[in-house]
């Protein structure tokens, strides 16, 4: 454990905390929730080029068989430019508008968009995520698109934060299939036509993505099959601080802003160099964290707190 030690009374310390992330299971009907890509280990297949390439219905990759009717997770790092096209710029799309999925990018509206056609081209299930100015401008975005086949949904993620899912426009009677048979594209539509009317034709003003974006294929289309991935950044903890000190004849009492159910510790120190501690099991509640001061515990003179979270 790292340790900020504070000059003055209201100072705190700071352990330095890692948060790892939890695994909650691999399996096609189960939900893996990390807080990068890299916990989920190397993709299953990897696409560096763009252009048509095989459908993905009825694919078996690894030991996943049939991975359009499997969970599913993909990821592009994709560098948006700002201009004035109003076409549907294809990111990436397989199958197609009968049952398939596309993710596309629209230029004049800075919008990125999910379609999923999954049952007879009248089930259609839509997420779009209005990207910032920060995100059009700033060089490259990591986009990951993660299906639920127990769910038949897709969640959008835009750098780690979920914009929400396919399911609330997709119908009922939707079908668990993410790819039909048409040829799958990357950077342009594969085949005749790309998921996002909802009635059995192409997604409207549809086109190749050209120059609106460009996909960094070093890194390239990653995909997991049989993998739902929810992505969660770690919460930031607010910096540790003392909040008051009241002073009496014989006692002194500090409150600092602790963690519900965190442990800290609480030192003393006459020169700010040499440090005793006084109580190392605190445990902070729903109001922060909260030390008695009294006794031995006192000295004479000048007298140091300091906090310290493990």
């Amino acid at each position: 454990m790292k340790d900020m030690k504070s000059p003055v009374l209201s100072g705190a310390c700071l352990g330095t905390t890692i948060l790892s992330s939890i695994l909650t299971g691999a399996a096609s009907s189960e939900t893996v929730s990390v807080t990068s890509l890299a916990d989920l280990g190397a993709p299953s297949e990897t696409v560096n080029t763009t252009g048509q390439f095989a459908t993905y219905q009825n694919r078996n990759i690894g030991d996943v068989t049939q991975v359009n009717t499997k969970d599913a997770t993909f990821a592009v790092l994709i560098d948006f430019k700002a201009g004035e096209s109003t076409t549907n710029g294809v990111i990436w799309e397989t199958g197609g508008a009968t049952i398939g999925t596309s993710v596309s990018y629209n230029q004049a509206a800075a919008t990125l968009s999910v379609y999923h056609a999954s049952n007879g081209g009248n089930a259609l299930g839509v997420v779009t995520h209005q990207l910032t100015d920060a995100q059009v401008s700033g060089g490259d975005v990591e986009v990951v698109w993660a299906y639920d086949a127990s769910e038949i949904e897709w969640e959008l993620f835009v750098d780690g934060v979920s914009s929400g899912t396919t399911v609330d426009k997709t119908a009922v009677s939707s079908l668990n299939n993410w790819s039909g048979g048409n040829p799958a594209g990357l950077s342009i539509f594969g085949g005749n036509f790309a998921a996002g009317n909802g009635n059995n034709t192409n997604l409207a003003a549809i086109a190749n993505l050209g120059d609106t974006a460009t996909i960094n294929l070093d890194i390239g289309l990653r995909f997991w099959a049989g993998t739902d991935t929810a992505l969660s950044k770690p919460t930031e903890k607010p910096e540790l601080q003392i909040e008051t000190v009241t002073i009496t004849e014989d006692s002194m009492t500090i409150t600092w802003n602790g963690q519900d159910g965190e442990v800290y510790q609480v030192w003393r120190s006459s020169d700010l160099e040499t440090w005793v501690e006084l109580d190392d099991s605190i445990i902070a509640g729903p109001e922060g964290g909260i030390y008695l001061v009294e006794g031995e515990e006192l000295i004479p003179g000048r007298m140091f707190l300091q906090v310290r979270r493990f």
